[in-house]
C-alpha cells in the first residue's frame, strides 16, 4: 500500500487533533526518546509494548491508522534480510530486529503525519549544522520526487510491453535502461532546483519558520509519552529482574490502550479536519 507525499502533508496540515496541536520542538524529542529506547532494549515484549503504545498514538488522532501502519512496516523487509543474518537458533532473536524496526518506523511516521515537514526541519536546523538541516530537507523532498519519476516510469514499461511475464532478459534490458534515464532525469531535476533556489535568493541559507519553538499544553502529552518508553527501558535496563515480571502487566496494558484509542474513535468520531489551519499552532 503506497502512500505519497500528498497524503502525508494532506494529515500533517489539515487534520487536528491533541498530537497536531503540540509543538514540532516536542515531537521531535518525544519521537528521539522513543527511538532511542528502541535502539537500547533487546527485551521482545518491551518493543511490543513501545510498537502498541505508539500505535494507540496514532489511532487517537483519528488518523487513518491501518494506512499508516502498513507504510511503516516496510523497513520490515529490509529489517528481514539482517534478521536472516543474525539467526542464532533461536526465533527470537530476528523477531527482536524486525521489531525494532517496525517500532522506530512507526515512531517516525507519528512525527511526520502530524507535524507539516517545514516545521520539522526547522527544528532539525536548530539542532544540527545548517548544511545538515539544508541537507536533510532538500533530501526529504526529493525522494518523494524521485519516488514518482520511478512509479510513472514503471507505467510506462508496463503500457509499452517493456515488461513481460517470460522475458527475463528484456526486462532486465529495459528496466536498466530506465534506471539510467531516471539517472539522468534525477541529475537535470537537481540542476533545475539549484537554478531556482538561485533565482529566488538563495544564498546557502534556507529560511525555517519559527513557530516551532512555541510551547503548548498539548506538549505535554507526547513528551510524557516518550519519557514513560524511554524510562520503562532504562529501568528494566538496569532494575531488570525487578521489572521483567511486569513484563506481562505493561504488555497488557499497551493493548488495552490501543483498544481504548480504538474505541474512542468509533465511540467519538469528531471532526478531524482542520481546513488548512494545523500548521499555524
Amino acid at each position: 500500500m503506497a502512500v505519497d507525499i500528498g497524503s502525508i502533508d494532506h494529515w500533517a496540515n489539515n487534520w487536528d487533533s491533541y498530537m497536531h496541536r503540540a509543538s514540532a520542538l516536542s515531537k521531535v524529542v518525544a519521537v528521539g526518546m522513543i527511538i532511542a529506547a528502541v535502539v537500547v532494549t533487546p527485551d521482545f515484549f518491551t518493543l511490543l509494548t513501545i510498537y502498541l503504545a505508539t500505535a494507540a498514538a496514532i489511532v487517537s488522532t483519528r488518523l487513518p491508522a491501518l494506512r499508516i501502519m502498513a507504510v511503516g512496516a516496510y523497513p520490515a523487509v529490509f529489517a528481514l534480510l539482517f534478521a536472516i543474518s543474525r539467526w542464532d537458533g533461536t526465533i527470537l532473536t530476528p523477531m527482536v530486529i524486525i521489531l525494532k524496526a517496525l517500532a522506530a518506523a512507526l515512531a517516525t511516521l507519528m512525527l511526520i503525519t502530524t507535524t507539516p515537514y517545514p516545521a520539522v526541519f526547522a527544528v532539525i536546523h536548530g539542532l544540527l549544522p545548517r548544511v545538515v538541516g539544508d541537507g536533510f530537507f532538500l533530501t526529504y523532498r526529493s525522494t518523494f520526487v524521485l519516488l514518482d519519476l520511478a512509479g510513472n516510469l514503471r507505467m510506462a514499461l508496463r503500457l509499452r510491453g517493456g515488461l513481460s511475464r517470460r522475458d527475463y532478459v528484456g526486462n532486465v534490458k529495459n528496466i536498466s535502461m530506465g534506471l539510467g534515464l531516471l539517472l539522468i532525469r534525477s541529475l537535470a531535476l537537481s540542476q533545475r532546483v539549484y537554478d531556482a533556489m538561485r533565482i529566488r535568493g538563495y544564498s546557502g541559507r534556507l529560511v525555517a519558520p519559527l513557530a516551532w519553538r512555541k510551547v503548548t499544553a498539548y506538549d505535554i502529552v507526547p513528551l510524557t509519552m516518550g519519557l514513560l518508553l524511554l524510562g520503562l527501558v532504562l529501568a528494566s535496563r538496569f532494575f531488570r529482574e525487578q521489572v521483567i515480571q511486569y513484563n506481562g502487566f505493561l504488555l497488557m496494558l499497551s493493548i488495552v490502550a490501543l483498544l481504548g484509542a480504538i474505541a474512542y474513535t468509533r465511540l467519538a468520531p469528531g471532526a478531524s479536519l482542520t481546513g488548512g489551519r494545523a500548521w499555524r499552532r
